[in-house]
């Protein structure tokens, strides 16, 4: 009986750490992609992302535009967001990106952790008997999200 519950338990410990595992490799994945096509039309993939040319308006020449790409990520830099909308351009066959102003975004409030006071039985501040007095004390947080979007484009002029 005993040694059938130390299977259990083994394969519950087992089964939990697989779940912790792929929790933890999910949160700390790639940002958040969404991507809305303009065109049903579809081009061969860029050979790489540095052949995506990066503007910050669009170009005199003729194009086309392919999709609106937006990535936001709380914990990732503007840098890495681009890099990001770039690739996923590639995979589309855009020849460039016009992107649009990052957007930095705050949001926060308060958390209450607790604070035990170790008088027990014979707390000033407590009027019952017997265990620890515990309150809570407000600790305020602040949480940074970044967002960057960009026009995926493909040149019609050749």
């Amino acid at each position: 009986m005993a040694g059938n519950l130390r299977k259990v338990l083994f394969w519950f410990r087992g089964g939990l750490f697989l779940f912790l595992l792929i929790l933890a490799l999910n949160s700390c994945g790639a940002a958040g992609v969404e991507t809305v096509r303009f065109t049903s039309d579809t081009y061969p993939p860029t050979k790489s992302t540095g052949d995506v040319t990066i503007l910050s308006e669009p170009p005199a020449r003729s194009y086309v535009k392919l999709a609106q790409i937006t990535v936001a990520n709380s914990k990732k830099s503007g840098s890495v967001l681009q890099v990001t909308i770039r690739e996923e351009a590639a995979k589309l066959g855009a020849n460039a990106v016009v992107f649009g102003d990052p957007v930095i975004s705050y949001s926060g409030g308060t958390q209450y952790a607790p604070v035990a006071r170790p008088w027990g039985y014979y707390s000033p501040y407590y009027g019952g008997y017997g265990g620890s007095y515990v309150t809570a004390r407000p600790i305020p947080y602040k949480v940074r999200h970044n967002s960057l979007s960009g026009v995926a484009i493909r040149y019609t002029d050749g």
